[in-house]
């Protein structure tokens, strides 16, 4: 269990989040706690495109 990430702080987001950060991207960090309906951080693992 030691491996688990913690999520994304980026509400919209579902993915993992960087190592030593809140976020998953410079897009979610952008995004902050803005709320937004969708996320389009590109990663693989949230399954949206930019």
């Amino acid at each position: 269990m030691a491996d688990e990430r913690k999520k994304c702080a980026h509400a919209a987001c579902d993915c993992p989040a960087d190592e030593g950060s809140k976020y998953c991207s410079a897009y979610c960090e952008g995004k902050g706690q803005t709320t937004t309906i969708d996320c389009d951080c590109g990663c693989p693992s949230c399954g949206s495109n930019i």
